[in-house]
């Protein structure tokens, strides 16, 4: 044991984090920094002087290591969603993880609305967007039906985008479950989670898509004279936020593929 050297543990630690920075996955890094801090304890206890400083620094770095370990292992774990929320993830958010889908889920609330109930006032900004789960919700504009939506479209989606008062209203014709977020939570929320605003995105653009071509017919043009109806004219609105949306999103896609990839 004379010849022994507590150079070895400085060594075997080092090599360690040789290996965590070698490594792309973010857990596998920390626990490979955790375990060369562990590894580099002996070392400073075996000194003739005991190097408390360094010794204190590693523990340090050690412990932090290891609760972010834990929390990244703890966030991989499979989620368990209700039979309701895993049909509304499986058939409208099939790309968003099912952790992040209830993130997006708990942000907002589960809502249950009775026949003749109004999910959107004329003459009023709407202040939450609704996603319809089961039922149907009637759009009017001055008294006269424009539309019917059902299940996995969005009340309000075309008027959040342009932010103003609107001259439809959505009321409810059978008894409607749906998921409400508040405008003031959700964009914060969305700003903040890529990913999730990506996925909210595709769906807002398919939604829009499908409002236009029902309330066209697959003409947006249908004239009498000079005077474009008002259906034409709201579908035409929608046709404008669709075309704008895919093309942001397409956009947004396009820069992502054209920045560098980090090693």
């Amino acid at each position: 044991m004379a010849n022994y050297s507590p150079d070895y543990f400085i060594h075997a630690a080092n090599i360690l984090l040789l290996v965590a920075y070698s490594v792309r996955d973010i857990l596998w890094l920390r626990l490979f920094a955790v375990a060369a801090s562990v590894m580099s304890i002996p070392y400073f206890l075996l000194q003739p002087t005991t190097l408390w400083a360094p010794l204190g620094w590693t523990v340090g770095f050690a412990g932090i290591n290891l609760l972010q370990s834990w929390r990244l292992f703890m966030e991989r774990q499979p989620v368990k969603l209700t039979e309701e929320e895993e049909e509304v993830r499986s058939r409208l958010f099939q790309d968003l993880p099912s952790r992040k889908f209830l993130q997006l889920v708990s942000i907002g609330s589960w809502v249950t609305a009775q026949p003749g109930e109004r999910m959107i006032e004329s003459g009023r900004a709407p202040d939450a967007v609704s996603l319809i789960v089961s039922g149907k919700v009637r759009v009017t504009r001055d008294g006269q039906v424009v539309g019917v939506l059902g299940a996995g479209q969005l009340v309000g989606s075309a008027l959040i985008l342009t932010g103003l008062q609107t001259d439809v209203a959505a009321v409810v014709e059978n008894p409607v479950r749906a998921i409400r977020w508040r405008i003031g939570t959700l964009q914060p929320y969305l700003n903040a989670n890529p990913d999730t605003r990506t996925a909210m995105q595709r769906h807002l653009a398919r939604d829009l898509t499908m409002k236009v071509e029902h309330l066209t017919g697959g003409s947006v043009m249908q004239r009498t004279g000079n005077a474009m109806s008002g259906r034409a004219r709201l579908a035409s609105l929608l046709l404008v936020l669709a075309g704008g949306l895919a093309w942001h999103y397409r956009r947004r896609a396009s820069i992502a593929s054209e920045r560098p990839c980090r090693a």
